[in-house]
């Protein structure tokens, strides 16, 4: 395809700006491989660097990354979506409510957080493709943008890299470029045009400009750059070291439960190629030949402890407490995790602006999109809001009934919400007053016919919870009582 002269500026403009964000993208590769746990060969080099080649070639196998610290922080810290939000529009539109359920946006916007967290810094690509609207998450590990000259913050033209390794025999790469006036290109991966969909007159504007399809979340307000210069070396090096320990806990534990064989003496005589294992008998012969055993030991319990040590460090400086890693929710009220998770409920607190902001730019983007290739139009005048879900913590039922009681016995709520509070789909307060009516006379009538069953009931749930954790109780003589 020929080349126009704005092309070919752009194409080798670039390509030289590719290859100077290299080191920016290769460092945001390997913190998300890490937290795709895909991170075995990133701690092999970090052995690599640090042990002397015998020692690396002995632990070489022994690679442990089941304890991925960075991707439990990154999953606790992005709270955003944890508990369902409410989007909506202040006039009807069957379009945007179709689209909300067919493309699952909260499913999408939980990566989104998670990868904000992670990266930084994460774009949502509207596109449309077999006549549907689509989204697309783009990470800084394949993205690079050209940035405003009067607002190095704001992005001009964004372009990323799409590669087709699942396509069996296809290695080949292609760089799709967007700029804010109005051009999409593709490039193939010698930055050569292989492809001018639009050049000047793209679909996506409003009334005065062209609009990119792409809403970029940052983990924090750039100050002045595009991308935010934290590299969250941290977190990363405390995931990789922590994996370096784990293997080395392995090999000790390994090192530590066989007793290597000894031999001693003049002229000791051993077979070649004998099996090393616990249950083969090896030979050894000679002049005055005798055995023995090595027992090498090792303090596991100090390794383990400074291990637990380390993570704990590091997940308090996110807001975590130590407890949640240890103390399952059965072992906690709601209100003590309440309290324990304070530092990631402010943490929470504070990214909302910013996402309620990145969620109505989203709307306008879908829109725009949508608009441009459907028939089914949302409406122009349609002003977006929504509201973030309030995350629930587990109550004990005991004090949950307790708490409903005093409500209702100080008029606070009605006898049908008290009953709706207990069995959520009955969903009408009437219906809910009469089936608790009911249930309330039936019990009444229970009480006159058997006057021992509040003592029964007493006594079942005095003794069952014992029972349970016993297993059953058994006479002096080994019967059943």
């Amino acid at each position: 395809m020929p080349e126009t002269a704005r092309t070919v500026i752009e194409r080798n403009f670039l390509q030289t700006k590719w290859r100077a964000e290299e080191d920016r993208m290769k460092e945001a590769g390997y913190r998300l491989d890490l937290y795709k746990d895909d991170y075995e060969e990133i701690i092999r080099e970090t052995m690599a660097s640090i042990f002397h080649k015998t020692n690396y070639n002995r632990l070489y196998y022994h690679v442990n990354g089941s304890q991925n610290i960075l991707k439990r922080v990154i999953n606790e810290i992005s709270t955003i979506y944890k508990a369902e939000p409410q989007r909506e529009l202040n006039q009807k539109s069957d379009v945007y409510d179709n689209l909300m359920e067919t493309l699952n946006l909260d499913v999408v916007m939980n990566k989104v957080n998670r990868y904000t967290n992670l990266l930084n810094e994460c774009i949502v690509k509207v596109g449309w493709r077999n006549n549907s609207l689509t989204y697309d998450l783009i990470t800084p590990t394949i993205c690079g943008v050209i940035q405003d000259e009067n607002d190095p913050t704001i992005a001009r033209a964004i372009y990323y890299q799409v590669a087709y390794v699942n396509t069996l025999g296809n290695k080949d790469i292609d760089y799709h470029y967007w700029s804010d006036e109005g051009d999409y290109f593709i490039f193939d991966k010698e930055f050569r045009i292989k492809q001018v969909i639009y050049e000047g007159n793209s679909p996506y504007h409003t009334k005065d400009k062209f609009i990119m399809p792409f809403v970029v979340f940052h983990r924090q307000e750039p100050d002045d750059t595009f991308w935010d210069q934290d590299s969250g070396r941290d977190l990363y090096n405390a995931a990789v070291s922590i994996g370096v320990k784990m293997t080395l806990f392995d090999y000790y534990f390994k090192t530590c439960t066989f007793k290597q064989i000894t031999f001693t003496g003049k002229e000791i005589k051993v077979p070649d190629k004998q099996i090393m294992d616990p249950t083969t008998v090896l030979v050894g012969s000679g002049e005055g030949a005798q055995w023995g055993t090595l027992d090498i030991q090792n303090n596991m319990t100090q390794l383990r402890d400074a291990l637990i040590y380390q993570v704990n460090s590091v997940v308090n400086n996110y807001g975590i407490s130590s407890d949640q890693w240890t103390l399952s929710i059965a072992e906690m009220s709601g209100i003590a995790l309440k309290i324990r998770n304070r530092a990631l409920l402010e943490k929470r607190q504070e990214q909302m602006p910013t996402y309620r902001k990145g969620e109505k730019e989203l709307f306008e983007v879908i829109r725009i999109v949508n608009n441009a290739h459907s028939k089914k139009k949302i409406p122009e005048k349609a002003e977006f809001s929504m509201d973030f879900g309030e995350i629930e913590f587990p109550e004990d039922p005991k004090d949950r009934l307790e708490l409903m009681t005093s409500y209702l016995k100080a008029g606070l709520i009605s006898l049908g919400q008290f009953y709706m509070e207990f069995n959520p789909d009955i969903k009408d307060e009437k219906e809910a007053e009469k089936m608790m009516i009911k249930n309330l006379e039936a019990v009444a009538s229970s009480r006159e016919k058997y006057t021992s069953l509040d003592e029964m009931l007493n006594r079942l749930f005095r003794e069952q919870p014992a029972q349970l954790q016993t297993g059953g109780e058994e006479g002096e003589e080994g019967g059943e009582e």
